[in-house]
């Protein structure tokens, strides 16, 4: 099983919200999935509050070697949350 950690688009339109999570990728984004284990709003005026993240889960999943699309690779490096090179995206 390839466990791999994507954000899920919800909200209504024009008023996005995402969802990080870690899940099968054999089965669609918005389907079946294993944790959430952050969020995030851009419509928040205060980053801080506007992405939440679970260090934690998210470092214990990387660690178990937990793939990650661009987009949350680079939200976890903004955070400080390294993606070693193997697991890494071509673009990052």
């Amino acid at each position: 099983m390839a466990v791999k950690m994507r954000l899920v688009r919800l909200g209504r339109r024009n008023r996005s919200f995402f969802r990080l999570r870690v899940g099968d990728e054999r089965f669609a984004p918005t389907g079946r999935f294993i944790e959430e284990v952050g969020y995030v709003n851009p419509h928040e005026k205060d980053r801080s509050k506007g992405e939440v993240i679970n260090r934690e889960r998210c470092e214990y999943w990387l660690s178990k070697g937990a793939k990650t699309s661009e987009t949350v690779a680079s939200m976890l490096k903004r955070h400080g949350i390294g993606v070693s090179g193997a697991d890494a995206p071509a673009g990052a």
